[in-house]
């Protein structure tokens, strides 16, 4: 009998907005956030109920979609960015899947946690095929596994480290035995982002322990698309895989049966506003982020509608505490406390351009509506106070030295980081603020050699587990950040069982590291609005990015 993992998360997460953050506040000097003025959005929403339109007339058409930089590879051990791991999504899928509230649910595999939590089973679902024809047994998905671990230290740290051995019991059945309880194992795993992608063996086998994947004709999964063509640094376009058959899990949002009514999705490179949101308005898009802000009203009268996604992202600041980075300033806390202090974030919200009502001054790691939520972190620009910020930079010793900051020329990226650089500026540092092409930025942003000091993001606050976290708490950039408060508190968290108080009281004990020690900063969490012609009928639901199960009104 196949069970499903709720880990505490389907309800937690539902939960309402818990109690607000506190603190100090100091702020009389801060900039006021003005009155909406933003024009009410037209509403271009498609009309027609969704059980008017027969399923067969959903069916048709070439599905557009921009991003701001190139997919520079489809490989799963590569899926860092959104232009990766957006098309990949529709190629690749797990053995088993999250919805949008943190449930676990069935995938490639059915599966089966013991009543102690020591083994896990997972049973191939029948008649699953790969794009290439053949069908998928365990020995594909066992392999997919190994390798997932191999190059995921999220997959390592929370699945591979927990097992003891890997029984194959037929061709369809393998049982993970494992040590101990591994309480974050599938949550990992059916992440979209960062879990494990199921491929055919011989492809594992091909790229052995430090290959990647770069021929088209190795990337192959089991999803709705598969590749068509791929034109580096241009367009990526996926097709529908006729051979796959929606699957009916009992799951909502990413783990619901997945219909590919689109005959085509062409992901296409406009890294330029104006561009975008020109060919919003020309139809030469069907949906995009990313237009230019004093065109909004124009995009939405030329026949476009606008829905909100709140998808927990979240412009943030962080220093370059590596190794390699040893002898720089922004290693002394004080510095970055000055650093802290001196930031008017809602000065920094409001030049994003979008209604104040899109935006959150709240710095703790994850959503508001999360059972991990504290009252830790400044909230409503509490830390805000320029004479404390000037006594912190005396007590570091800063000198006059001059401090590197990088970021990308995205909108979010260089918006953020032009005044909050201006802000340290104010107070007596000197900055060299160098601004990017996106790709070159990614590059030297996970350049563990790259000698900068500060650079800006913009992060997803994890809506389900905090460990999901690819930077705020469990890896990549965060690895530049290491202290005893930062690893005894993530070596509970990480067996503690999701959502328990346990696992509450170590993310608290890791958020006072991050207080106390400020490794980043997160300035603001915002939604994103995603604008969709109006005979575009988005059916996704969570915070991630799929087109699946979106259809146009007007096949027919």
């Amino acid at each position: 009998m196949k069970k499903v993992l709720s880990l505490l998360l389907v309800v937690c997460m539902m939960l309402g907005v818990l109690s607000a953050c506190g603190g100090s506040s100091n702020s009389n000097n801060s900039t006021t956030p003005p009155e909406n003025t933003t024009p009410t959005p037209a509403d271009n929403t498609p009309t027609t109920p969704d059980d008017e339109i027969p399923e067969e007339a959903k069916y048709g058409g070439t599905y557009k979609i921009s991003f701001q930089a190139p997919t520079n590879s489809l490989d799963p051990a590569q899926f860092y960015t959104n232009q990766n791991y957006t098309p990949g999504f529709h190629i690749y899928e797990g053995p088993v899947v999250l919805d949008e509230g943190g449930g676990v649910w069935p995938c490639v595999c059915n599966y089966e946690m013991s009543d102690d939590g020591l083994t896990i089973t997972f049973t191939v679902r029948d008649g699953v095929k790969f794009h290439n024809g053949d069908t998928v047994d365990i020995n594909d998905v066992v392999a997919s596994i190994e390798r997932s671990i191999k190059w995921s230290d999220k997959m390592k740290n929370y699945f591979g480290d927990f097992v003891d051995n890997v029984e194959i019991k037929d061709n369809m059945t393998a049982i993970y035995h494992l040590k101990q309880i591994a309480p974050l194992a599938l949550l990992m795993m059916g992440d979209l982002t960062s879990g494990c992608k199921i491929m055919p063996k011989e492809i594992v086998d091909k790229m052995g322990d430090d290959g990647l994947i770069t021929e088209d004709a190795d990337i192959i999964g089991t999803g709705p698309y598969k590749l068509d063509k791929w034109v580096r640094d241009e367009y990526v376009d996926v097709v529908r895989f006729e051979d796959y058959v929606p699957f009916e899990s009992g799951g909502t949002g990413p783990a619901a049966a997945k219909k590919g009514y689109f005959d085509k999705i062409h992901f296409f490179v406009i890294n330029d506003a104006n561009a975008r949101t020109n060919a919003m308005m020309t139809g030469e898009l069907d949906t995009c982020t990313g237009v230019v802000s004093d065109m909004q009203k124009q995009v939405e009268d030329s026949g476009c509608y606008v829905s909100v996604n709140w998808n927990c992202w979240a412009p943030t600041i962080m220093f370059n505490l590596s190794e390699n980075n040893k002898d720089s300033i922004v290693q002394n806390v004080n510095f970055r406390r000055a650093v802290l202090a001196c930031l008017d974030m809602y000065a920094i919200r409001n030049v994003f351009g979008r209604p104040p009502e899109f935006y959150k001054v709240d710095s703790c790691i994850v959503p508001d509506t999360s059972v991990y939520y504290n009252d830790l972190f400044p909230k409503d620009n509490s830390n805000y106070d320029l004479d404390k910020a000037k006594e912190y930079l005396k007590a570091s010793g800063y000198n006059g030295e001059t401090i590197t900051w990088i970021c990308a020329d995205s909108d979010s990226y260089y918006k953020m980081s032009l005044p909050a650089s201006q802000m340290l500026e104010a107070i007596g540092v000197k900055v060299d603020l160098q601004v990017h092409e996106v790709a070159t930025y990614e590059q030297e942003y996970v350049d563990p050699t790259a000698k900068f000091d500060i650079c800006a993001r913009e992060n997803q606050k994890p809506p389900l587990n905090p460990m999901l976290s690819d930077r705020y708490v469990s890896g990549n950039i965060t690895g530049w950040w290491e202290s005893e408060a930062r690893t005894a508190a993530l070596n509970k968290l990480a067996v503690a069982p999701a959502g328990s108080p346990e696992s509450i009281a170590a993310f608290k004990e890791f958020c006072q590291a991050v207080v106390d020690e400020v490794p980043y900063i997160i300035t603001t969490e915002f939604g994103t609005p995603v604008y969709y012609t109006n005979h575009t009928v988005s059916g996704k639901i969570g915070i991630q990015s799929y087109a699946w199960n979106n259809y146009f009104t007007d096949n027919n």
